[in-house]
């Protein structure tokens, strides 16, 4: 049944169709469609609604989820960034190479350049030195002009000194052992022999009662010129018997090695002085040195 208000013919569809109300409605459905694709107001509306609400809405959802992920890798990179630059400028104002091992940590290495390293190469004893590489063999890489920077990395209780080019390539990786690490931060090495066993030592070897007696009678800054760190030796378990002083000068350092009796045995721990102090130490030592010295055969050479 059709219903009583539908249109009976063709002429009252058209005439309803150009009525004025159906004409209005029209145009403002154009019109609102003219100014969207114009303006885009519905989108700004609808916008600025969500960011009225986005305070009061939960934080939940992929989206949030992904933000969050975001922030946290910023937050963590941004902690690594700082750590990172912090050990990179330890390494690269260091004065020891103990301060550069002691400032390597996992997942946090630590570099300087190929000169920076000869340097604090050559302050080290030379028999600690030769442990970690030839001189040879840093005299190779340097001859080629390949070898720019040098990587420190730990791993587990080694140490690993990476040599790179300019495109960060190996060129010779060295691998340093716990105990010989922890004597680098120390600054010394134990070598378990005794002074007579070592040629760098041979006509220079004192009894430690006059060493230290002449050593005492320094200056202060002379003091810690010849002996840098005295409590390294206090914290010794053995007793100090004699002390030989290097014919050797390396980059104005002289390895000094002290002669400790243990119950283990004899062994020597070398360090380095000051070569201008340490040979003020010499002439007065030769000042006062017995024609025999205890512990060695025959008189002096």
């Amino acid at each position: 049944m059709i219903p009583w208000y539908a249109p009976t013919s063709f002429k009252d569809n058209m005439r309803r169709l150009l009525a004025l109300r159906s004409a209005l409605v029209l145009s403002a459905i154009l019109a609102l469609a003219v100014t969207e694709l114009r303006f885009d107001w519905i989108e700004s509306a609808v916008g600025a609604y969500l960011v009225s609400t986005n305070p009061g809405r939960p934080e939940s959802g992929a989206v949030w989820d992904q933000g969050h992920q975001t922030d946290m890798a910023r937050q963590t990179l941004s902690q690594y960034m700082d750590q990172r630059t912090g050990v990179q400028r330890e390494a690269r104002r260091a004065t020891s190479m103990g301060q550069v091992v002691a400032g390597v940590e996992p997942e946090r290495g630590a570099m300087i350049s190929a000169d920076h390293f000869v340097e604090l190469y050559q302050k080290l004893p030379s028999v600690l030195s030769h442990e970690i590489v030839s001189p040879y063999t840093l005299l190779t890489h340097l001859s080629s002009g390949q070898w720019k920077r040098t990587f420190f990395e730990r791993q587990g209780e080694q140490l690993f000194i990476y040599l790179l080019d300019d495109h960060n390539q190996v060129l010779h990786r060295l691998a340093v052992g716990p105990v010989l690490i922890e004597h680098i931060q120390r600054g010394e090495v134990a070598i378990q022999t005794g002074l007579d066993q070592l040629a760098d030592f041979a006509a220079r070897i004192y009894p430690a009662e006059q060493f230290f007696t002449t050593l005492n009678t320094l200056p202060e800054a002379e003091k810690k010129g010849v002996l840098d760190s005295p409590g390294n030796l206090l914290q010794i378990s053995g007793r100090i018997s004699r002390v030989g002083i290097s014919r050797q000068v390396l980059d104005g350092a002289v390895d000094i090695g002290f002669e400790v009796e243990e119950l283990a045995g004899t062994k020597v721990i070398l360090t380095q002085g000051r070569a201008a102090d340490v040979q003020r130490l010499l002439w007065l030592l030769e000042e006062r040195s017995p024609t025999f010295w205890p512990g060695r055969e025959g008189g002096r050479q």
